[in-house]
């Protein structure tokens, strides 16, 4: 029975292992074992039970913990685990880049030490990186390039703030709740940097404007097997680190009582979402299109840790809506991201281009996929009864108790985004059909594997308690498990 952390660890370690020497189909059917054991080893740590509490494992003085948060990831972990190997049947050396794509990811969810965290974190940008550098398109190198350094300099930040914390604490050890709750000793000037440090490098990952130009190129040059879990994944190591990391240090520190930073950090979403809404209504490349709604979905995260900063539990209702309703925005939206990159993939090989112009009339000739990819935008825009409806109108309601009318703004960048999706609908399965793309069909498995997302999609929208019942009551007292 799989029922401890380092049990999880070294069951993946081996299939990993396997996968290196084995060749053919073998690494993408090891990929699904991997993430079924994911969702193995979440079900004997009683994941339906509301008690998270699940205690902590400590290897070599280090500490690993599975908390409310870190559970949905791995859950969205092994959802995606499983839609890639059934959607693509890439080369053997993509699944073991995914494969350890996903043990790094866990172990940056699940370590309680900053050291570790920051090794895992760096860790992920090997398999990312030679995914996009190898499989890449025509401007691989470029995006690859881009990527790494726009997250390493991110990452160099962190490695400072957690130094200052370290020395100047006179820490034994780099424990995050030891760190975490001894930073209001140091003097402020190094609060400040540590604060500075932390948000620098989370915001690059998530990532919010004007620290997002990496993500548009990565996302079109990658393959888009390595776009899906780049868009579904990645981003998530962001918003983690502001829901389970930073906000525990700016509430410790002595600037909690300080408005400056929440509020920097909801006009940044409300920024990013109208910003990305905007470029995105200019783009005439679907797949780049839809980078941009990635953003937009991700600045409801800033918004929510920032209102969630400034009511500082004054407000336990608004506080509880902006915290769960901004973990629920994590799994909803790496489905739907997921879900839509892997259709626009299937259009593109059913017609040949990606070009928006050059589309038209789809629905006439791909009811099937047409269907499909009104589905997911549908998704995307937070229609009632879809996943993405849920986490947002949570993050909505509880930042009505901060923002007041200035929600509006928000309100106005959620009418952007249903605007170029409208628009990219419109010109591509709508309207009369371009003769020029010829006889055109879709490949009837890619559909079929593109059903599970939808179902997914469907479930949490209609009932989200399967994802709700995670958060204990008690659990936003520590935020996720982070405490001494």
């Amino acid at each position: 029975m799989i029922s401890q952390i380092s049990d999880l660890f070294l069951v993946l370690i081996i299939v990993m292992a396997a996968s290196v020497v084995m060749r053919g189909r073998a690494p993408r059917y090891l990929t699904i074992l991997f993430s079924g054991v994911i969702l193995v080893f979440l079900s004997f740590n009683d994941l339906t039970l509301t008690n998270f509490n699940y205690g902590t494992l400590s290897i070599l003085s280090l500490t690993f913990q599975l908390n409310f948060v870190s559970s949905v990831l791995l859950i969205l972990i092994s959802i995606i685990g499983i839609f890639i190997p059934l959607r693509y049947k890439s080369t053997p050396g993509f699944f073991i880049l995914l494969q350890f794509l996903f043990l790094s990811l866990i172990g940056l969810f699940t370590v309680r030490d900053f050291i570790v965290f920051y090794i895992f974190w760096e860790m992920v940008l090997i398999p990312s990186f030679f995914v996009i550098g190898i499989w890449g398109g025509k401007s691989k190198n470029y995006a690859a390039m881009k990527f790494f350094i726009y997250t390493h300099i991110g990452s160099v930040f962190m490695l400072l703030a957690i130094f200052t914390m370290f020395f100047a604490e006179g820490a034994s050890n780099f424990s995050m709740s030891t760190l975490i709750s001894g930073i209001s000793t140091i003097s402020l000037p190094y609060q400040a940097f540590v604060i500075f440090g932390f948000l620098f490098a989370f915001l690059i990952k998530l990532p919010t404007v004007p620290l997002h130009s990496w993500m548009p190129d990565a996302y079109v040059e990658a393959p888009t097997e390595g776009t899906v879990f780049i868009s579904s994944l990645l981003s998530k190591m962001g918003a983690f680190g502001l829901l389970v990391i930073f906000s525990p240090i700016f509430m410790a520190s002595s600037l909690a009582g300080s408005t400056l930073v929440p509020i920097a950090l909801m006009a940044l979403g409300i920024f990013s979402l109208i910003y990305s809404a905007l470029v995105a209504l200019y783009q005439k490349d679907l797949k780049r299109m839809m980078s941009y709604t990635s953003i937009g979905h991700m600045s409801f995260i800033t918004i929510a840790v920032g209102g969630f900063l400034y009511l500082n539990g004054s407000n336990p209702l608004a506080s509880q809506l902006l915290y769960y309703g901004a973990v629920f925005q994590l799994i909803s939206h790496g489905i739907i991201i997921a879900m839509i990159f892997s259709l626009v993939d299937t259009l593109e090989k059913a017609t040949g281009t990606r070009h928006i112009p050059s589309l038209g009339g789809l629905a006439r000739k791909l009811p099937g996929l047409s269907f499909l990819i009104l589905a997911a935008f549908l998704a995307s825009v937070a229609i009632p009864g879809f996943s993405g409806f849920v986490g947002e109108i949570s993050i909505l309601l509880g930042s009505y108790a901060v923002l007041k009318f200035y929600l509006i703004f928000v309100l106005i960048g959620v009418v952007l985004t249903a605007s170029y999706h409208v628009f990219a609908l419109q010109r591509t399965i709508f309207g009369p059909y371009n003769e020029f793309l010829g006889n055109i069909s879709a490949r009837k498995e890619e559909l079929l594997v593109a059903i599970l997302p939808l179902a997914l999609i469907f479930v949490l929208g209609i009932y989200p308690a399967l994802i709700f019942h995670i958060f204990d009551i008690h659990a936003i007292q520590f935020l996720g498990g982070i405490h001494p």
